[in-house]
């Protein structure tokens, strides 16, 4: 995991070492293990590096590297899983390897098969290859985007690349501007960017995931798709006992090859059914496991954030797990006193808009990163592909209905009831089933979802901006990724590809990286995803759960209690406890200043008008917070946006 920077020059200049240095020092934070540069002869291509040493620690892994006697040169952030397996193969056919890295088997493999080699990965990653000979730029995404490539493309004058926006604040020639409709548009729905390759800054954009591109000196960038899940969908067991025995088999694997590493590995553990399964899976596949290569030895470790005295805290789930286990579990507490300050740092290294503050996050790699820990195995992927979010299990109550199976409408509602706090449970629920009573039949249910995703529009009295133009311009990619979206649930693929998980992988790669963490994600490997999109959606929800068959293949693995765990919390900010504590004078101070009263995006005066009555009354809630949270979070970012922040150039 790195920190990578690439400019192309599309004119007569040429690139300077000391301009691409600071473009790419200002991802030190990304890898503070060492960093690299390289300029072509002709001076018109810089690759810089920035390295987080995780596979072959040594010089022989350094970046930018180089292949096949200079002819290509690449700079790569991410891991492939498999690389072992790979390097196997070609050594078979002759080739020779100078280092232990996974580096050098991405370069050999594309010297090999071209952009085909992109289909024979498992892993997560975001790369940029040189090809000297022919002078062509090609960056390539991991199938679902868990590693990112932000660029910017100025016709005749140049193409520059990085891993986080943040960097071109750092470009030299270019001032970063805010884009106001899109920052809009993320301000009132947080998964509304990502997905979709936009940025809340003009000309920045993001490579898709599953997408690579290509770009000759002089010429046009071009984005081509690589990856379509629906285009990979597995044959299933014919009976739910296989599917389940299946569904384990990759799992397992896919947790195995994920453990390899030259460095300490652990897990961020919150105690619900997912980082839990991660954790006490690899306890069980090392119990009387002898073949351990790339494992490393003190791989043990949990971390776990916990918030004492509010509905956030998990500690108790995880206990369990530690019990179980016997696993040993670091118990990480925020430090209120200065709790403001490192809200405000946060967020600016953060640098977009989520609904909640990514400091709830940050702590955890944090405190990773002090204990000597450089990769975090997580839980992510599984809530948006099992039901693990109340709107794909209300999703799923409509879908039964439409398909008139009361008995497993049902199932899916009490599955919902018992997803949810006491004190929100019975007027959720009614809202739930009146909205079910006015639903009109639509078959399939999917074409009727697809409809109200193109036409929707947006609207929010605290925006000044109309946003209705962005949510239009989504109308042909969201057709793309609907082909033949009949064979699933569309709900949940879309929240898998295009708009939840896109979004949440960007928030954990940044909480991570701003530490000089890696965060890898068993379930994210392809073949489970391929596996779980072929699934009838009984297997997934019903029975009285969701994620159904991850529960039934984690049958005595994992504390029982865990196992059929309902409640679910997520890694979020205590926001009610803290916006009315320790974060209450740095909300009303900032509400109250010049620049954002008199803001141009937002409504100043009738965001402060509501929140101090809130405050007052002492009725702030959950839903308030993360409406509130936004506004201050875009204030923040535009604050700062012409700021520079510290780094160091010698790290």
């Amino acid at each position: 995991m790195c920190g990578i920077t690439g400019i192309l020059k599309l004119n007569d200049t040429k690139v300077s070492e000391k301009s691409l240095g600071r473009f790419t020092h200002s991802l030190a934070h990304r890898g503070p293990d060492g960093a690299g540069l390289y300029i072509n002869k002709e001076g018109n291509l810089g690759f810089g590096h920035r390295r987080l040493s995780i596979l072959d620690v040594s010089d022989r892994g350094k970046q930018p590297m180089s292949y096949d006697n200079g002819r290509y040169w690449i700079i790569y952030n991410g891991e492939i899983f498999n690389f072992m397996e790979i390097r196997n193969d070609l050594i078979k056919e002759g080739y020779k390897f100078h280092s232990d890295s996974d580096t050098e088997v991405i370069l050999a493999s594309y010297q090999r098969w071209g952009k085909d080699c992109l289909e024979k990965f498992n892993g997560m990653w975001g790369f940029a290859i040189w090809d000297a000979k022919e002078k062509k730029l090609f960056l390539a995404r991991d199938r679902f985007g868990i590693k990112p490539i932000y660029f910017l493309y100025i016709p005749r004058t140049i193409f520059a690349f990085a891993s986080e926006t943040v960097a071109f604040k750092y470009l030299e020639g270019f001032r970063r501007e805010v884009n106001i409709q899109n920052m809009a548009s993320v301000i009132h729905d947080s998964f509304s960017l990502e997905g979709y390759g936009k940025t809340i800054f003009n000309h920045i954009e993001e490579i898709l995931p599953g997408h690579f591109m290509e770009i000759s000196f002089g010429g046009v960038p071009r984005q081509v798709r690589w990856w379509n899940t629906l285009e990979h969908l597995a044959e299933v067991g014919n009976s739910y006992d296989s599917q389940v025995n299946e569904f384990r088999d990759i799992f397992e694997n896919a947790c195995l090859i994920r453990m390899r590493s030259d460095v300490p590995i652990a897990t961020a553990l919150s105690g619900g059914v997912d980082s839990s399964s991660v954790y006490c899976m690899l306890h069980s596949l090392m119990k009387n496991r002898n073949n351990k290569e790339r494992i490393p030895r003190d791989w043990q470790r949990a971390f776990a954030a916990v918030f004492p005295g509010t509905e956030n805290d998990e500690k108790i789930y995880a206990e369990k797990v530690a019990e179980f286990t016997g696993g040993v579990i670091k118990y990480n507490e925020p430090n209120l006193k200065n709790l403001p300050q490192k809200v405000i740092e946060t967020t600016i290294k953060f640098d977009s808009i989520y609904f909640s503050p990514i400091i709830a996050a940050t702590n955890i790699y944090e405190s990773m990163r002090t204990a000597g820990v450089k990769v975090s195995l997580d839980g992510h992927g599984v809530d948006e592909m099992l039901y693990g979010y109340q709107p794909l299990v209300e999703n799923a109550y409509f879908l039964a209905l439409s398909q008139q199976n009361q008995e497993y409408a049902s199932d899916i509602l009490n599955i919902y009831e018992e997803m949810l706090f006491p004190g929100v449970k019975d007027q959720t629920v009614k809202n739930l089933l009146e909205k079910g009573r006015k639903w009109k039949i639509f078959i399939p249910e999917s074409v009727n979802i697809l409809k109200r995703i193109l036409r929707f529009k947006l609207t929010d009295s605290w925006l000044r901006e109309s946003i209705n133009h962005f949510y239009r311009s989504k109308r042909d990619l969201v057709l793309q990724f609907s082909k033949n979206i009949f064979r699933v649930d569309f709900l949940s693929y879309q929240s898998f590809h295009l708009t939840t998980l896109p979004t949440i992988l960007r928030n954990f790669d940044r909480a991570s990286m701003q530490h000089g963490v890696e965060v890898r994600m068993p379930f994210m490997d392809w073949r489970l995803v391929s596996y779980v999109f072929s699934l009838p959606m009984q297997s997934k929800i019903g029975h009285g759960f969701a994620k159904r068959i991850l529960r039934d293949a984690m049958k005595t693995l994992m504390p029982e209690s865990i196992r059929q765990r309902k409640l679910k919390i997520g890694l979020n900010a205590p926001m009610v406890d803290w916006f009315s504590g320790p974060l209450r004078e740095f909300l009303t101070d900032t509400m109250s200043s010049k620049e954002f009263l008199e803001s141009t995006v937002w409504n100043g005066y009738e965001i402060k008008q509501f929140t101090d009555k809130k405050l007052k009354d002492n009725s702030l809630s959950y839903s308030d917070c993360i409406r509130i949270w936004p506004y201050i979070n875009a204030h923040i970012i535009m604050l700062n946006n012409s700021k520079d922040y510290t780094f160091h150039e010698n790290n």
